[in-house]
């Protein structure tokens, strides 16, 4: 299909054909283990449930750093959401997957309960920085969403979860052409990093951080990756735990790693402390 340059008021769902070839996918730049790195002492393996929980009674911030669109990722997810330990440990869960402009939409649809028709909801993961790629329109992401709602429906608003919409509040009837959806990119790991520097650490809660591997890996950069931004702006260091993924494309298996750990259970953590699986020698 031929793209179309600059059109005046072109919307989202325009971008979606005029521009999602040169835009590439977003999050999956780095292959994972199903592993904690910065684990604090723990040895053996558990389930993902287990391992967070385990997680926060030393850590405020704990990130789950998913391959997109994997089904497995989010079967264990909504089993930790669903978990009835999880409101006593965890005040908010900040999503890669929606545009922080509609919070609003979200606090009323999943923290008050409260009635939201399904296309103002569709917007908050549909209208994000990352529409061309179509990546958030996938149902596990509006499950998540309907998930947690269904938690703190049963619970008093003192323990209920809060959402907080981490991509950056972009404003699709602005947008015009791919040169200004792309100006927005660079800010997106900085945006979050401040959101969880104010919602979060200043109110002295905690936070489940639910964002794609490339953003939440600790990669010993020096900058440009949240997980470093967020310890610069907040002075915490969180737990990571990253899907376990063989993606195409990688040099050799470096000592037949993948296969060593296909014998632990679907659903295992595997703590890796000090390990980054992403680089070869």
């Amino acid at each position: 299909m031929r793209a179309r340059r600059n059109l005046p008021g072109l919307n989202r769902r325009g971008f979606l054909t005029a521009s999602a070839a040169g835009l590439g996918a977003p999050g999956l730049a780095a292959p994972s283990a199903a592993a904690a790195s910065a684990a604090p002492g723990r040895r053996g393996r558990s389930g993902l449930t287990d391992a967070v929980l385990a997680a926060f009674r030393t850590r405020p911030l704990v990130a789950l750093g998913e391959a997109h669109i994997l089904q497995e990722h989010h079967d264990v997810l909504q089993t930790l959401i669903s978990d009835p330990r999880l409101p006593g440990v965890v005040n908010d869960i900040v999503v890669e997957f929606g545009n922080a402009m509609y919070q609003d939409t979200i606090d009323k649809f999943v923290f008050d309960g409260e009635p939201v028709n399904d296309a103002d909801l569709r917007l908050v993961y549909r209208n994000t920085t990352q529409s061309p790629v179509g990546t958030w329109d996938n149902p596990v992401y509006e499950q998540f969403f309907r998930r947690v709602r269904a938690v703190n429906w049963t619970l008093p608003p003192s323990q209920r979860i809060r959402v907080l919409l981490g991509d950056y509040p972009i404003d699709w009837s602005k947008i015009t052409t791919a040169r200004q959806l792309a100006s927005v990119q660079p800010k997106r790991d900085p945006y979050v990093a401040s959101l969880v520097e104010r919602e979060v650490q200043a109110k002295g809660r905690r936070a489940l951080i639910c964002y794609g591997i490339g953003h939440v890996v600790h990669n010993g950069a020096a900058e440009g990756d949240l997980v470093v931004l967020i310890e610069q702006r907040t002075g915490v260091r969180g737990y990571v735990i990253l899907d376990l993924v063989d993606l195409p494309g990688l040099p050799p298996d470096p000592g037949l790693l993948y296969a060593r750990l296909a014998s632990y259970p679907r659903g295992s953590v595997i703590p890796a402390a000090g390990t980054w699986l992403g680089k070869y020698p």
